[in-house]
């Protein structure tokens, strides 16, 4: 018999961790840390004891409690979760830590496997000094339509449209029918067709498993697309006759792109924090350059260190200034729910800097999910990474299932 188990991503946004087990294999659909829905108890100031972040995490309930998944030697003596369970092989969806954040820590005979374009974001994260906690595993690539087979399962890697390279869904076809997860997927991107042709790919199947990030969220204004945020990237530019402050996801690389060739034309150099140029560096990208304004701040970009905000004081920033702008494009601090974010915008408000958020999700919009929905029609439903997973409408003949933690489900979508 087959059985999924939810292991995360349930009422929260983040930390995905879907199980299916088939003839004694086992197969994990992302290991993602843990977002909680409360206070997180190992946020700032807290700092994890070295060598024991994860035995700490497991004991606080900031982990999940799997049986046979993670390496002996980082759990406490004693926990049984120790013992060895059924084979088991992961697959993640995309390098952001809420998807990946565990990988670390798994057991050093467990394959994990990523599309390449997402191995080259995580290793060049970690040769930047920025990998995983406990760092990366021996990482495994998947290319478009590879299939990987798990026991009597086959694991078949389809892309995605997401914010950063080597976004994936993927199909699970089991002895009991095909499950579908979509990952992190969005349709409003620079590259729908590769949403779509998962959903088309993913038509019939027995089980669709999907994000619905957005299912919580007022969507009542209109939809902001990347041409939005490179167009308000430009007029700011443009605008500002001093310095232009930035702030972007370093991993979402294709915006990389495209903000350097705007601030080119602008006739400004980005200036990059030391370790996101290490990181960029090692993935490829040309005309990467760190250090201070020098002479006209017209003339440059600086992305400042979100960790370092006293270094603002050393950028020609201001009263008695040009007047000058920070633009928030969907980098860090991440917005108003992360503890970095009211001191981030005391320190502009302190230094007369106006705070411009320009950015776009990088997730399927209500609408677009529903359409996903008419698209697949699956026989059964979970919608995770959400705090409304109840907003998404099956329609007629799916069952919606609101997963409960470690509960093990059959591919009717019926408890255990």
């Amino acid at each position: 018999m087959v059985l999924i188990e939810f292991w995360g991503g349930l009422g929260v946004i983040g930390g995905s961790k879907i199980t299916i087990r088939d003839g004694g294999h086992r197969v994990m659909l992302d290991i993602g840390m843990d977002i909680p829905s409360g206070a997180d108890l190992f946020r700032l100031p807290v700092r994890p004891r070295p060598g024991r972040e994860l035995a700490d995490r497991l004991r606080m309930g900031a982990a999940p409690r799997v049986p046979g998944l993670f390496d002996p030697a980082v759990l406490a003596e004693g926990d049984p979760l120790a013992a060895p369970a059924e084979p088991t092989s992961v697959f993640v969806s995309h390098p952001h830590i809420d998807h990946v954040g565990l990988a670390g820590w798994v057991r050093p005979e467990t394959p994990v496997y990523a599309h390449t374009d997402a191995v080259d974001v995580l290793r060049a994260l970690d040769a930047s000094g920025q990998g995983l906690p406990g760092g990366d595993p021996d990482w495994r690539r998947l290319t478009a339509g590879e299939q990987v087979a798990v026991g009597p399962m086959r694991v078949e890697c389809v892309p995605v449209d997401h914010d950063v390279p080597g976004a994936s869904g993927y199909l699970v076809h089991t002895s009991g029918g095909t499950l579908a997860f979509t990952g992190d997927i969005r349709f409003h991107g620079r590259h729908p067709e590769r949403s779509w042709a998962f959903a088309d790919r993913a038509a019939a199947c027995d089980v669709l498993v999907t994000e619905g990030t957005t299912l919580g969220w007022d969507m009542t204004g209109p939809v902001r697309t990347e041409d939005d945020v490179a167009r308000d990237f430009a007029t700011a530019l443009a605008g500002t006759p001093g310095l232009v402050l930035l702030s972007l996801y370093p991993r979402d690389v294709e915006r990389v792109h495209e903000f350097l060739a705007l601030a080119k034309d602008a006739g400004r150099t980005v200036l990059w924090p030391a370790r996101v140029a290490a990181f960029l560096r090692e993935l490829g990208v040309a005309d990467v350059t760190e250090g201070l304004p020098q002479g006209d701040p017209g003339g440059y970009v600086v992305v400042p260190d979100p960790d370092d905000l006293p270094a603002l004081l050393d950028l020609p920033i201001g009263p008695g200034r040009p007047d000058s702008v920070f633009v928030h494009a969907n980098g860090e601090p991440l917005g108003p729910f992360e503890p970095r974010w009211a001191p981030f915008t005391d320190w502009l408000a302190a230094l007369s800097v106006p705070l411009r958020q320009i950015g776009c999700s990088g997730h399927a919009t209500q609408d677009d999910l529903h359409v996903l929905l008419e698209r697949t029609r699956p026989q059964v439903l979970f919608p995770i990474h959400t705090t409304a997973p109840t907003r998404l409408h099956p329609p007629t003949g799916t069952t919606r299932v609101i997963a409960r933690y470690g509960v093990a489900y059959g591919m009717d979508g019926r408890e255990v």
